[in-house]
């Protein structure tokens, strides 16, 4: 996976550079922190002088808060298309955590942006709290290079209508092999965010406080409702009818 990162500060580029690295075979094609970005916002091919000629970009990992404007989201993503998806980082709580809940619209406009960019573009996304764990930004990137949208619960009210968000929060429905409605109970939910991140039925079981034969049945009963013929079958068969939050 070549990933090109986008953030703000130093600390943080050097952070998820740290991270991609850490991962084999993903590597970093390039990156670029404010003022590059200020001064290509008018350049027809914005992000070139920091990608090495030739090289393809697979998926775009940016911390945008407080760097990109909304309107420019579209541009600097066409600059990079074609490619798989982007994820983005953002703050969860901007009231509380900036203190001025004037500066709130700003981030629910960016997050609303960059799921309009995508959606254009024909890619994958996803957008994870700017806290979230590594654990959980190498899954967002490992699910948005195979097609899939990952939300964080905590921004999930910034990108879904309240239709949306209301079917997130009720048990996903699923059409059945004979027309009839499958339902996934709250703890498949759970156990089924668990095996989107890769998790093998005793972690998944040492998680929930359940046993491991309990686990195993929750596991076959979601891909039995799923219709799927294995575990990854069953995340992306989900993901398709809903939304993969982290």
């Amino acid at each position: 996976m070549r990933v090109f990162v986008v953030a703000q500060y130093p600390t943080i580029r050097a952070g998820l550079t740290s991270l991609v690295h850490s991962q084999p075979g993903w590597s970093i094609v390039g990156e670029v922190g404010p003022a590059a970005l200020l001064d290509q916002a008018s350049e027809a091919t914005p992000f070139a002088p920091a990608i090495p000629h030739g090289e393809a970009v697979d998926i775009v990992l940016a911390d945008l808060d407080g760097l990109v404007e909304p309107d420019m989201v579209g541009k600097w993503l066409s600059a990079l298309v074609p490619l798989q998806g982007l994820v983005v980082l953002s703050l969860s709580e901007p009231d509380a955590r900036r203190g001025q809940a004037r500066e709130a619209p700003l981030t629910t406009q960016l997050l609303q942006a960059v799921r309009r960019a995508a959606e254009e573009y024909g890619i994958a996304y996803g957008a994870l709290s700017r806290d979230a764990t590594r654990e959980e930004i190498i899954s967002a990137l490992t699910a948005v290079a195979n097609g899939l949208v990952v939300l964080d619960r905590r921004l999930a009210g910034e990108l879904l209508s309240p239709h949306d968000q209301r079917a997130v929060a009720s048990p996903l429905r699923l059409p059945g092999d004979a027309g009839t409605v499958e339902t996934l109970t709250a703890r498949e939910l759970e156990v089924l965010q668990l095996l989107a991140q890769g998790l093998p039925n005793k972690l998944i079981a040492m998680r929930l406080h359940i046993t491991e034969h309990t686990a195993k049945f929750h596991v076959s009963s979601i891909m039995l409702k799923l219709g799927a013929a294995s575990r990854t079958e069953a995340v992306t068969l989900a993901a398709r009818r809903g939304l993969l939050l982290l």
